[in-house]
């Protein structure tokens, strides 16, 4: 009968002493390892890079409701169950749908969505606006709820910077202190229903400007200070203890003193916020960021992705395509600015430089796969991690009793690291034995690029046969509750069921 084994990576100071007592000598020990030769086992044959990788912590996400409670309704389940590598849907609603009265909270309208879709196994993502556009509904015209201006909450009416009288929308004062103390309360409730929930990917802080995105463009355009968006910032932090946040880089950029707005950046990174970018083909940018793919902000992200996930979002899709930015029409911004590239180059060239796990269509899921089914198999496998064993390194014949030393080289072809704690694993099968252990829990080091290499040394037991026994490599996720593989792009012929890839044979000596 096969026995299962898991037994986790010895010190290697523990290591040396046991080796020190099973010989003879320390010199009989170093002899023993320094005469062993190695064989590299190319692993290239065994790459798939068509096949579609259903990974977890990335993947695409749905607006919904965006903005507004209508906006992108889902017509059909399948829209979004069938969609491939679909990871949650990210909604945007104003607070004074979810506080209609002080200190009153109504979360139907997240919670219809949250508990139907996380019983389908999506996650969540939040941003909770404090200005809205629009005038069609008392919640849109008072995005943040008219009872805080009743309460004495400084701000005005205003659209595209004039003043409009109470038929327009109302934008608060952001920095006024009876709105922050009125935010306070209502973040504080928000996140005591919501900042433990394991579904939730990330809370986006879009508490000031115009949709949240942290800019007054369509309405004041009067510019929030530093110290303002700081206690946006500080206000978010100190009630989200466990759920990742994210910010706009609108919500930096929209300083205009560079030496702010870089160290607003600075305070970002430090907290641990990352970053997504609301604005990939809107038509205002491509003239004077065409050549970045209409990211404005390159060097935000470059930073920010070496520690946490980044978030991509398209402009308005449908829009795309009516300008005809999306197939390049020769009348559109594009065919002026692209210097021969259409909206799927901006899509593939944005990706990279924002080096996005998380990306948004922003639009109906059935009209955007319908169009675009080949792209979003593509940039699935492209947005966060897309991990390819490139070789392992082994002597020729370990013994047992003895450490095994390996060197694995992977090469990230996606555009981010894995920020989970995966686990990877390797196992040694036989007719009558499974022995599996943990190499390491840290995959983080796997950035894209050109490959890794990584030595790992596990012990062998002492009574394990002499004989040729398969080597498996393995990634896990070992969330509780949550345990999966994670796919490499490797071929399904070599993968087995417990998720593990065969990929060498090697000969094991027993001394004994």
């Amino acid at each position: 009968m096969n026995t299962l084994q898991y037994d986790w990576p010895l010190p290697r100071r523990l290591i040396s002493s046991i080796l020190l007592a099973l010989l003879c000598s320390p010199l009989q020990a170093f002899a023993a390892q320094a005469e062993q030769s190695v064989t590299v086992f190319d692993l290239t044959s065994l790459h798939d890079t068509n096949r579609l990788l259903l990974n977890p912590h990335k993947g695409w996400y749905h607006h919904y409701p965006d903005n507004h409670p209508d906006k992108y309704a889902i017509a059909h389940d399948a829209d979004l169950l069938k969609f491939p590598g679909m990871d949650h849907l990210y909604l945007r609603l104003a607070w004074a749908y979810l506080e209609p009265k002080e200190g009153q909270f109504d979360w139907k309208p997240i919670d219809q969505h949250i508990d139907k879709w996380t019983a389908h196994g999506l996650g969540i993502a939040f941003r909770i606006s404090c200005k809205e556009t629009s005038t069609d509904r008392i919640e849109q015209q008072y995005a943040t709820p008219r009872w805080v201006m009743e309460a004495g909450a400084r701000g005005g009416y205003y659209r595209m910077g004039k003043t409009t009288g109470p038929e327009g929308p109302w934008e608060p004062g952001f920095d006024d202190p009876t709105f922050l103390a009125k935010l306070d309360r209502f973040l504080e409730a928000f996140a005591a229903r919501y900042d433990r929930q394991p579904w939730v990917r990330y809370v986006d802080i879009g508490s000031i400007g115009d949709w949240g995105e942290g800019h007054t463009w369509a309405g004041s355009r009067t510019e929030c200070g530093f110290e303002a968006r700081k206690k946006h910032i500080d206000l978010h932090l100190k009630h989200f203890k466990h759920a990742p946040l994210v910010i706009s880089d609108d919500f930096v950029y929209a300083l205009s003193n560079p030496a702010e707005r870089q160290a607003l950046h600075r305070y970002v990174l430090t907290h641990g916020i990352s970053y997504r970018d609301d604005s990939i083909l809107v038509n205002g940018y491509l003239e004077g960021v065409s050549d970045t793919c209409t990211v404005r902000s390159p060097e935000f992200f470059a930073e920010a992705y070496l520690k946490t996930p980044t978030v991509f979002e398209l402009e308005h899709y449908s829009a795309i395509k009516k300008l005809g930015n999306w197939d390049g029409r020769p009348d559109s911004l594009v065919a002026k600015f692209g210097k021969g590239k259409k909206g799927p180059d901006y899509f593939r060239g944005a990706l990279q430089l924002l080096h996005a796990t998380y990306v948004g269509y922003h639009g109906y899921a059935h009209e955007w796969l319908a169009d675009n089914p080949e792209l979003t198999r593509e940039l699935l496998n492209r947005c966060g991690y897309w991990l390819f064993p490139i070789a392992i390194e082994l002597p020729d014949e370990p013994v047992a009793g003895m450490p095994l030393s390996l060197t694995v080289r992977i090469q990230n072809r996606g555009v981010a690291p894995p920020y989970a704690p995966y686990e990877l694993r390797a196992k040694l099968s036989s007719k009558e034995t499974n022995l599996v252990r943990v190499l390491t829990r840290d995959c983080r080091a796997w950035l894209p690029g050109p490959p890794v290499s990584s030595r790992y040394e596990f012990a062998l037991p002492a009574d394990l046969k002499s004989g040729r026994y398969e080597l498996a490599l393995g990634l896990f996720d070992v969330r509780p509750g949550q345990q999966r593989p994670v796919e490499f792009g490797l071929k399904t012929t070599v993968r087995d069921p417990d998720g593990f890839y065969r990929i060498a044979s090697i000969r094991i000596a027993n001394s004994r």
